[in-house]
């Protein structure tokens, strides 16, 4: 009796001590907590506007780019979604897409402005920046992920795209949904060089080209979407369209 009455003691006084370091180490940790929560996100938000700047950069050299970037990161983050991609592969996505054009950095103005059509020799120069943009975004962190759209982004379903001629699902997934946003967006969008083709004429030029440019299975997902991306774009200007990338940016890398 004596014995177990000692245990007993010794454990309430075990139990009773670890009470109250839990009473008072509590605070600490919950303090902790929200310093390293505010710290994480100071690092996330540096790492948008990282990728934001980029995105600036790549705008500056190419007026066509800033809005065009919004776009085609907030429809392929969409389309993601519905394919319930999520975490680290949707962030990359997101990046990738917002990035894609970076290597155009690299490109001369000559060339990267030129009003007419580019001879042989200049789309040569120009289809290097793929690569550039890779070399950007590789190793550089967070973006690091980032270059399965970058480096896949004019590779085509039916191996006919470049640089790699990558065919079918050798092509990384998120360069397969980036493609469909990407094209969709062109053909819908006005341009200095060309107005904005409506949603069935862009439509019938992305279902024509399933199987060969497009994966089929992200088109099937895309289709049923299309009309409420079009809808929901047509009158966002910029700013609008930032704010929309914006939510769908917090959603995702807040998590």
């Amino acid at each position: 009796d004596q014995i177990f009455s000692s245990a007993l003691t010794a454990a309430l006084m075990v139990g009773l001590a670890a009470l109250l370091c839990g009473a008072v180490l509590y605070p600490v940790v919950v303090h902790l907590s929200a310093d390293n929560e505010q710290k994480a996100r100071e690092v996330l938000d540096s790492h948008i506007s990282m990728m934001e700047a980029l995105g600036r950069a790549i705008a500056k050299r190419d007026s066509d780019t800033g809005a065009h970037n919004y776009r085609v990161a907030w429809i392929a983050a969409g389309i993601a979604e519905k394919m319930g991609i999520e975490g680290n592969t949707m962030q990359a996505l997101i990046a990738g897409s917002f990035l894609h054009d970076v290597g155009k950095i690299g490109i001369p103005d000559a060339i990267l402005l030129k009003p007419g059509k580019l001879d042989d020799t200049e789309m040569a120069i120009m289809r290097t920046h793929v690569d550039q943009g890779k070399d950007i975004v590789i190793g550089a962190g967070w973006l690091d992920g980032a270059q399965d759209v970058v480096a896949g982004h004019h590779e085509k379903w039916n191996g006919s795209g470049y640089p790699a001629r990558l065919q079918g699902e050798a092509i990384a997934l998120s360069a397969r949904i980036f493609a469909v946003a990407d094209v969709f967006d062109a053909l819908c969008s006005k341009r200095p060089y060309k107005e904005p083709m409506s949603f069935e004429a862009s439509m019938a030029i992305l279902e024509k080209d399933t199987g060969s440019h497009f994966d089929p299975g992200v088109m099937a997902v895309f289709k049923p979407m299309a009309r409420a991306i079009y809808d929901q774009l047509a009158d966002c200007d910029e700013e609008a369209t930032r704010k929309l990338l914006q939510d769908r940016v917090k959603h995702h890398f807040e998590q």
